[in-house]
């Protein structure tokens, strides 16, 4: 049995500048992620760990950041660590500081699939060919696993064993899965993948897992190979909606093939927006920011609704108690508005007064829209 931890996306070095006051514990996260799942292959007897692009950030990381990446990765008990440059951090020739200073301090057993070729793993005890599609470039229109085309190259197998397990690595936005409006993220279209000599694809750039759940996959060659994306293993802002994610593979003698998600994040952003009418919508706000786990999210809650004056200062009290208790809150009131009650016009305002009158016909007609901005002018008016 031979297993192979893949994953895509670390991102080391990413600064979180939108996140000062969380920025340093963040920049970490990604670090401690990728040593938890080194662990994780270690423990697993895995013998190839694989990184389908951006392990870096950018290409201009701290000198620092190589280094620890590197120590991490050389911390692999298997036969492997293979990744390949993805379009954050390209390779762009001789003169790629990044990938030199990488290299020079990388063990013998990390490969920097840097050129878009058949990768011939026989020489680390393995029965595998990697076909890589590596990036040259921030953006590109085109693809970069287009050399597969060339039919001499890709029926060479580099060795005449017909047995040995074809692993395709690429990095790039997929047709119907990345979004890519613009096309410039070396899109690449099913067929690209479909007509691959492959028994499977592990292709990083897109942040969301695919397929959404865990079994056999198909690896029948006569058949279309699986593409399988690991996503990113920590999320990195709140238009990432998981925890963080990779995949165990298992491959018997028979290339047949098992998959399993792994959760691997060290922090979750969550995203919502909810409506707010009553006190039992209240209540059940309080539960919903309770269920949340407590030192791990970073919460973006939009608000909205009418709510009395009393549940309002009710509300300003959970928010405060919840800004306490999460790792990072972000709270939208924009579109929260105080409910203006006969009792709140009948305090304020002398009756048979036209504002009195006014209001009280509004609340009557549950116009509620024209209300709020009446009393809101008449307050102006009081100041």
């Amino acid at each position: 049995m031979l297993k192979i931890l893949a994953s895509a996306d670390y991102h080391l070095g990413m600064k979180f500048a939108a996140y000062p006051s969380v920025q340093e514990e963040l920049a970490e996260a990604r670090f401690l992620t990728l040593q938890r799942l080194i662990d994780t292959a270690n423990q697993q007897d895995c013998a190839l760990f694989l990184i389908a692009g951006d392990l870096f950030d950018r290409v201009s990381v701290t000198v620092k950041d190589i280094k620890r990446s590197v120590d991490l990765l050389n911390s692999f008990k298997g036969q492997l660590v293979a990744l390949l440059p993805g379009n954050h951090d390209f390779y762009s020739g001789s003169t790629s500081t990044l990938w030199s200073r990488f290299s020079e301090t990388a063990g013998d057993r990390i490969l920097l699939a840097r050129d878009p070729k058949v990768y011939d793993l026989n020489h680390y005890d393995m029965n595998i060919l990697l076909y890589c599609g590596p990036c040259d470039s921030k953006h590109s229109r085109s693809n970069a696993i287009s050399w597969l085309k060339n039919a001499e190259i890709a029926s060479d197998p580099a060795r005449p064993d017909g047995d040995s397990l074809r692993i395709g690595l690429a990095h790039g936005s997929i047709e119907g899965i990345s979004p890519d409006a613009q096309g410039v993220y070396f899109p690449m279209k099913r067929a690209d993948l479909d007509d691959a000599p492959v028994d499977l694809w592990i292709i990083g750039h897109t942040h969301l897992q695919h397929p959404s759940k865990d079994g056999d996959v198909n690896s029948h060659r006569t058949i279309a190979p699986p593409v399988l994306i690991p996503g990113t293993p920590e999320s990195d802002g709140f238009d990432c909606h998981h925890g963080g994610k990779a995949w165990m593979i298992e491959v018997n003698r028979n290339n047949h093939i098992h998959i399993e998600s792994l959760s691997t994040g060290t922090y979750r952003f969550v995203q919502d927006t909810y409506e707010l009418q009553s006190g039992a919508d209240l209540q059940h706000l309080a539960k919903r920011l309770q269920s949340h786990e407590r030192q791990r999210t970073l919460l973006r809650l939009k608000l909205r609704g009418r709510l009395g004056a009393e549940q309002l200062l009710e509300l300003r009290q959970l928010l405060e108690q919840t800004k306490e208790s999460l790792f990072f809150t972000q709270f939208d009131e924009g579109e929260l508005l105080e409910k203006i009650s006969e009792q709140t016009v009948e305090t304020e305002f002398t009756e048979g007064s036209f504002p009195y009158r006014l209001l009280k016909h509004l609340i009557a007609e549950e116009d509620f829209e024209a209300l709020q901005t009446a009393y809101a002018l008449l307050q102006e008016q009081k100041r």
